[in-house]
């Protein structure tokens, strides 16, 4: 019982939070989001921070995966990262977003990653094939 008032209370915050970030991908002027986030930069290494905080921020990724996975609209690696970048400064946990490019194919495609310190927390599982071409948030 109590597992599932902990899922739906997580529900109720992971759901709003997704639909601001889908709109500060979508409706709001990416200048305006990216000033929000403190601007973009080059990537830069990231101080390492406490397991404490990287088992907390991975909670946070896994709940919000979960959950954008039955949303309505379509939850971007962009609008995932956002999210979560929210979610973990309402918790006082420093993130970056890191965007990246991949040249394959003849094509050009682009992913944005979350990270905790110097630890990949959401979006990881390709970011490898993606080489890093700016940071967004938190420098910490």
């Amino acid at each position: 019982m109590i597992a599932k008032i902990r899922y739906w209370l997580g529900a109720a915050e992971t759901v709003p939070t997704l639909a601001i970030a889908w709109a500060l991908v979508f409706v709001v002027p990416f200048r305006w989001t990216a000033r929000w986030f403190g601007g973009a930069v080059a990537p830069s290494m990231q101080m390492a921070m406490s397991e404490r905080r990287i088992a907390n921020a991975r909670y946070v990724a896994r709940r919000l995966q979960r959950v954008a996975a039955h949303m309505p609209w379509r939850t971007t690696c962009l609008v995932r990262a956002i999210a979560g970048a929210l979610m973990l400064k309402r918790r006082g946990i420093p993130s970056t977003i890191r965007f990246g490019v991949n040249r394959a194919d003849g094509g050009l495609s682009a992913h944005a990653w979350l990270l905790v310190g110097d630890t990949i927390v959401l979006g990881g599982e390709i970011a490898p094939e993606y080489q890093p071409l700016a940071d967004m948030g938190d420098k910490s």
